[in-house]
């Protein structure tokens, strides 16, 4: 009993500091009765913990797009929205993300290199470009809406942060990429990238 105790300990530590989430959960958004999966990590730096959506929002505002315009794929993809859109979308206690909540977020799961592969899905990207979603933030490639288009869906995902990047229309984004053959370090890489304010991309939620 004394030695399953211990490796239950050890395995506990092994995996918080691999980067695994340290609980998971549910919110109900009462707008429209949607339910979304969540989960926390604590911020070595500041001693809080913080709470993020665990799947792309849902709701629709205007500004909000299904991907090429179907209905159907927002039931695992969620909606794309313009920054304007983004920014108002959230549920009352929640905001969209920061781009420096984004930071700490990849940096706590490896970093811009490596988080990647954590914070992607085990299934749904190209090319075998899947991650072992261990943070449990499920990254899906749910594509991008620009110039009245849409595009790389299963290829990339794009999610908008509510921070200006201080040059007029564009804001600091953050996205994976698939890989692709013959380059799979890509895999795990994050990229943080400025975009204009008229493109819809995915949005998660973070609570205040």
């Amino acid at each position: 009993m004394i030695k399953q105790h211990i490796l239950t300990l050890l395995a506990t530590l092994f995996f918080t500091q691999a980067g695994i989430a340290q609980s998971t959960a549910t919110f109900t958004d009462t707008r429209d009765g949607q339910t979304y999966k969540t989960f926390r990590f604590k911020n070595a730096l500041t001693d809080t913990t913080v709470t993020w959506m665990a799947q792309n929002l849902n709701y629709k505002v205007q500004g909000s797009y299904a991907y090429d315009d179907k209905e159907s794929n927002r039931n695992e993809l969620g909606l794309l929205y313009t920054w304007e859109a983004a920014k108002k979308a959230c549920p009352s206690g929640w905001h969209l993300a920061t781009d420096s909540e984004w930071s700490m977020l990849v940096t706590k799961f490896g970093g811009s290199d490596k988080a990647g592969e954590a914070l992607k899905s085990v299934s749904g990207w190209a090319e075998d470009g899947n991650g072992t979603n261990s943070s449990g933030f499920n990254a899906l490639p749910a594509g991008i809406r620009r110039n009245n288009s849409y595009d790389v869906l299963g290829a990339m995902g794009f999610w908008w942060t509510s921070t200006l990047t201080g040059e007029e229309g564009k804001a600091w984004g953050w996205n994976f990429s698939y890989g692709g053959p013959g380059e799979k370090p890509l895999k795990t890489k994050a990229f943080r990238f400025d975009g204009p304010l008229s493109h819809a991309k995915s949005v998660r939620c973070v609570r205040d």
